[in-house]
């Protein structure tokens, strides 16, 4: 822990989120030391800890003997207002070392709504805004993550974009660097030259970029030959041989995710419209890989839980093969398996049965739209039959809370299309009443969440617009009128800071 905070610390909300060391920290040598990276999540801590991409990252970079990566969160309100009434700049949780002393300050953009946490980060740093402002004393601002796809509207602050996966392409990345700095030839000019020339990294700097009246581009040309016109995504094409780290740090407070978190595969068979494109194509990690990273993590974090991650884990072409091998010994350890996202149309009786060998949980489904046709037009083809049949499989299971997500304001959409949320979601229940195999002495509890639809880049959808203020507030209105049923549950996002997003 820093010195600077121990007079204070015990005064702000869970202190445990900035005093570092906890099980499985990573401590270096600075004396062998000859890159040194601020990986930042611009979130809380209890969110960041959760974030398996960072796991992944810093892992990754901190296989390299002469460089340390350590991790920053954004710290809460109370915490920052102490920070900056004592002058005391954002640290590491790893050393506790200024981010400013940095070589590198790496950001992780998971959503739109981080853009100005990075910002107030890296004031909070002491690190000027923006990248013109910043000299060859500045540590070098890297940013990754989903919202790099679409780089331009940080490209003011970041000096290099990570575009696409980055287990790979960071430590090319960081051999450059310490290339660099071994030969003489480093400057801070000179390294984003050559970072250019790796495959997956956008610098701004290096590229004139003209805007239409409507903020979309008109034109993006390298200002210098050797600078590549088009910058292509980074994808790690052999899943199984990536770094996956098996020995992270326990956190001291309960984090939002505190469990191991078993990426099975990546990319999505159905080419949904947003998350299918982003994050194609479809890999898969073999069972046998699975289960001995698994087995290591179990024995090496002491967690009882094993989340299988996805972004549909039912479409695993080997889940059968892949829950019987982790069963054979996670049964016995009284661990859980957990499936967080299930599609109802490859969901069975025999996946019931195996998650629930260990301990009951809620079930949860994302329909995404309340009708048929809508859901066509989405490309979430399943019916409402195979949701209810799901949900019947659960009922039989003993389950009696069933979880339905879904968006409003998807292009094509209309009032009957809203309406049919609230049907199907009164057929669920009426589903736990037509199942004669259920659990009688509990109440079916079904609960909506609905989220306000927002155009992603580079999907199919990118160019629609979204609905006004006005019509999300009409909307969401609407459908809370039509649950008329005690047992519906209805969570809606809040709509202006959907319209922000």
């Amino acid at each position: 822990m820093r010195e600077d905070i121990k007079s204070f610390i015990s005064g702000v909300s869970k202190p445990a989120r900035y005093i570092g060391g906890e099980p499985g920290c990573l401590k270096k040598d600075l004396s062998k030391v000859d890159l040194r990276v601020a990986f930042c999540f611009p979130d809380i801590y209890e969110i960041g800890m959760s974030n398996l991409g960072m796991r992944i990252l810093c892992g990754v970079l901190n296989e390299i003997d002469n460089v340390w990566c350590e991790r920053v969160y954004s710290p809460w309100t109370d915490m920052e207002e102490e920070m900056r009434k004592r002058s005391i700049p954002l640290f590491t949780s790893d050393s506790g070392d200024a981010v400013g002393d940095f070589d590198i300050v790496a950001f992780t953009l998971q959503y739109e709504l981080c853009y100005s946490t990075v910002l107030n980060m890296l004031d909070l740093a002491g690190i000027p805004l923006l990248r013109t402002d910043r000299g060859e004393d500045s540590p070098i601002i890297l940013a990754g993550g989903p919202c790099s796809y679409n780089p331009e509207p940080m490209s003011d602050f970041i000096d290099i974009f990570s575009i696409g996966e980055g287990e790979e392409a960071l430590p090319e990345l960081a051999r450059l660097y310490l290339k660099m700095k071994e030969d003489g030839t480093f400057t801070k000019i000179a390294f984003l030259r050559e970072a250019s020339h790796l495959d997956g990294f956008y610098v701004p700097s290096l590229y004139e970029v003209e805007y239409k009246d409507n903020g979309s581009i008109a034109r993006l040309e390298p200002k210098y030959p050797d600078v590549p016109s088009k910058v292509t995504k980074r994808i790690v094409q052999d899943v199984n041989t990536a770094f996956v780290p098996v020995n992270t740090e326990i956190p001291f407070i309960e984090t939002v995710h505190d469990r191991i978190t078993l990426e099975v595969f990546r990319g999505c068979i159905r080419g949904c419209r947003q998350a299918g494109f982003v994050c194609r194509p479809v890999r898969e990690k073999s069972p046998a890989v699975l289960n001995e990273l698994a087995k290591k993590s179990a024995e090496l974090t002491g967690y009882e839980e094993i989340s299988l991650s996805s972004l549909s884990i039912s479409d695993y072409s080997c889940i059968n093969e892949l829950t019987d091998t982790l069963l054979e010994w996670t049964e016995d350890k009284k661990i859980n398996l957990s499936l967080p996202s299930l599609r109802a149309d490859s969901f069975t009786k025999e996946l019931m049965e195996k998650v629930s060998s260990v301990r009951s949980t809620t079930l949860t489904f994302a329909p995404e739209a309340g009708s048929p046709r809508l859901r066509d037009i989405i490309n979430k083809n399943i019916t409402e039959e195979d949701i209810l049949r799901a949900a019947r499989v659960g009922y039989e299971a003993g389950k009696s809370k069933i979880k339905l997500y879904f968006m409003m304001g998807l292009p094509g959409e209309n009032y009957d299309d809203i309406a049919g949320i609230a049907a199907l979601a009164h057929n669920v229940v009426s589903e736990y009443y037509r199942t004669p195999d259920r659990n009688r002495r509990m109440q079916p509890s079904v609960t909506i969440s609905v989220a306000c639809f927002i155009p992603k880049p580079n999907t199919p959808f990118q160019w629609e617009g979204q609905s006004t203020l006005e019509e999300l507030y009409e909307k969401q209105k609407f459908l809370s009128e039509q649950i008329t049923d005690r047992k519906v549950k209805y969570n809606y996002h809040d709509a202006e800071v959907s319209r922000l997003e």
